[in-house]
């Protein structure tokens, strides 16, 4: 006997969700400050390019339309990325609607506007901002491609939903690496599908010209970045357990724990039904692909995060196999995580003066002297709450930090301000706007921003700022450099260090 409709299962409340989320998302992001990355993309989209040495060109690309909009604002950074959350949950409530029925097209939607990697995402403007639309709807052009029937265009789409994928990550290349098994996978089609394929891939090509010619004219930086960056053997190890053991833990905590389970339950045990099989093939094409990037190298938990799209349209078409109490204790567990995550955004808007503003937040390890084992669990809370606080000063600390930095130049009387890390490039570059015509990063600075000529600044001086962190130094790129001295940014537990340099000499620059 099937059991009654759920609440989950109305467009009323698909639609009312999405109006809430999107305005708060609208008033978070026009208020939260902008974390590193994104001054760092930022930064790019000042200086438009075909691709740039981490990324394809698409995140800068949208962040200056943003700024056409809206001007040199958080909210313009965070535009298009509020949008990419509406195309995501439209899309999945689409493709949910195709393969299972109106209730699971609605479950679907509400479950991946609600799932907290993908709120996340579609409020923090990066790379995988727009990778995970694009990633939905060309999942969903190549269902209905692969239909019998099927007009051809609909594989172009599928395609060209790839090709923008591609200009935002080049991880969206697992697409056709799961349109492959597909194609394995169904005897007695191949024919049909390795036509449709080929025509995605043509569309997908023409899109990604522009960076295959960049990259052509920069020695392939931006491929074997990203190539050095998610292989690397970090441990000299054939198998790392303990990256692996970290990276199975969040694949079932990105989209809340019980519908992280339901989701690797239901893509192994419905592969019978040609629906779920579909849709299992990206799932685990991104699972075991970065599995076995993990073996080596550590993985982000941002990484994997296009699996749980697919993921979460099989739980909400295999929803009503789940017995009662596990589907509300799915429910209360991701409301709970949502609920949390909000509450922990509006504690971060609270102003800095304020009696309970995380900036006073101080908390004292001495109550756990006395029990077993105290002197470990204290240094482990202590470096818990330190990457806690460095993960905040993201958020807290970079105007502060650029306005001190802006005060210190102009008194130093510097020709240029020479930056420790492309972060605080970034930062200094959104937050001090005047100052970005002087601004110069030597640690992979030419290949990171190759439109900065730093050889103009030969013989002059620059005042040195190193933040979040210290270093590299430099004393072989000036005659004279002083030892940089700590600066107390108020509400900043994170010293900024700044020294003097004379005489810049551009050609002790190497790509460290």
């Amino acid at each position: 006997m099937p059991s009654r409709p759920s609440r989950m299962d109305s467009p009323a409340l698909f639609w009312s969700l999405l109006l809430v989320v999107t305005l708060w998302k609208i008033s978070a992001g026009g208020s939260l400050g902008l974390i590193f990355d994104e001054c760092y993309y930022w930064e790019w989209s000042l200086h438009p390019q075909a691709c740039y040495f981490d990324h394809p060109p698409l995140t800068a690309w949208m962040i200056r339309a943003g700024h056409a909009i809206l001007g040199q604002t958080p909210l313009a950074v965070r535009f298009w990325a509020i949008v990419s959350g509406i195309l995501l949950a439209l899309a999945g409530r689409i493709l949910g609607a195709e393969m299972f029925g109106p209730a699971a097209g609605n479950r679907a939607g509400i479950l991946l506007l609600l799932a907290p990697i993908f709120a996340g995402n579609a409020l923090l403007m990066t790379p995988d901002t727009m990778l995970m639309p694009a990633w939905a709807f060309a999942i969903l052009f190549a269902w209905k491609g692969s239909r019998e029937a099927a007009s051809p265009g609909w594989w172009i789409a599928a395609g060209a939903a790839a090709g923008i994928g591609l200009l935002s990550k080049y991880t969206m290349i697992l697409f056709y690496g799961a349109l492959a098994l597909l194609w394995l996978t169904s005897p007695g089609r191949r024919g049909k599908l390795f036509l449709g394929i080929l025509l995605a891939g043509a569309a997908s090509l023409l899109c990604f010209v522009p960076v295959l010619w960049w990259n052509s004219q920069h020695s392939w930086i931006s491929f074997s970045h990203q190539l050095n960056h998610g292989f690397k053997n970090e441990h000299q190890t054939l198998i790392n357990f303990q990256n692996l053991i970290d990276y199975s833990a969040f694949l079932i905590l990105l989209v809340s724990p019980i519908l992280g389970l339901f989701c690797f339950r239901t893509a192994s045990t419905r592969l019978s039904d040609e629906r779920f099989r579909f849709l299992a093939l990206f799932f685990w094409t991104v699972v075991l692909f970065f599995g076995f990037s993990a073996a080596k190298a550590h993985i982000e938990a941002n990484w994997p995060m296009a699996a749980f799209i697919t993921g979460l349209i099989m739980v909400a078409g295999d929803w009503e196999r789940y017995s009662l109490s596990w589907r509300r204790a799915a429910v209360i567990v991701l409301l709970v995580a949502d609920l949390g995550a909000v509450a922990g955004v509006s504690y971060l808007l609270l102003p800095a003066d304020s009696s309970i503003s995380i900036h006073h937040l101080s908390p004292d390890t001495s109550i756990i002297k006395g029990f077993p084992g105290s002197d470990q669990v204290a240094g482990a809370v202590r470096q818990g709450l330190g990457d806690f606080q460095a993960r905040l000063e993201e958020f807290l600390g970079p105007k502060a930090v650029a306005e001190t930095i802006s005060k210190r130049f102009r008194e130093s009387g510097a020709d240029f301000l020479c930056l420790s890390t492309y972060q605080l490039t970034g930062v200094m570059s959104f937050y001090a706007p005047d100052l970005e015509p002087v601004l110069w990063l030597p640690d992979h600075g030419r290949a990171r921003f190759p439109w900065i000529d730093d050889r103009k600044w030969a013989g002059k001086s620059a005042l040195v700022a190193e933040w979040p962190r210290r270093g590299p130094l430099y004393f072989n790129l000036f005659t004279d450099l002083q030892l940089p001295q700590p600066v107390q940014i108020p509400n900043i537990k994170s010293p900024l260090y700044l020294s003097l340099g004379h005489n810049y000499n551009p050609e002790n620059v190497t790509n460290r």
